[in-house]
């Protein structure tokens, strides 16, 4: 059974070795201690399978808007509904009291990745615009948002 909590910092080596597994441009071990331990505005969460990590999400909040930094999976566990699960995590988490309201999650993901694509549009964000060359390989962005009231 997955179950998703609060990421710590005893996590960090296998998140990191998600990372690596999972991104074209992965992070290096420090970003990610600073999203952990520094980053005032960010929340991470883990999906776990026995208490194997299997999937985490990092995410910013500030003000009325959060951005999701990174989302990833496992490749032996991808189309099992984690990373669903790890959206509805964080979505569950955001401010929506008195005046702290979070109206909007906004992320950028690559023009090549069709599931995550996929995944996003199949939970409310909507496709906003192209951002060329957004990433260190020349790869465009698109910009997407899922307004949350």
């Amino acid at each position: 059974m997955i179950t998703i909590r609060e990421m710590s910092i005893n996590d960090l080596d296998r998140v990191y070795e998600l990372e690596l597994e999972c991104f074209i441009a992965p992070w290096k071990k420090s970003d990610l201690i600073y999203e952990i331990n520094e980053n005032p505005i960010n929340k991470m969460y883990v999906a776990l399978d026995n208490e194997i990590i299997v999937g985490f999400i990092d995410y910013m909040v500030t003000f009325n808007s959060s951005t999701i930094s990174q989302i990833a999976v496992t490749s032996n566990y991808r189309k099992q509904g984690i990373a669903t699960m790890l959206l509805r995590k964080m979505f569950e988490s955001l401010p929506n009291e008195s005046d702290e309201v979070v109206e909007f999650v906004t992320l950028e993901v690559r023009e090549s990745n069709e599931a995550a694509k996929k995944l996003y549009l199949k939970n409310g964000f909507e496709i906003i615009t192209t951002k060329r060359s957004y990433y260190s390989n020349g790869e465009n962005a698109i910009y997407m948002v899922k307004r949350m009231n």
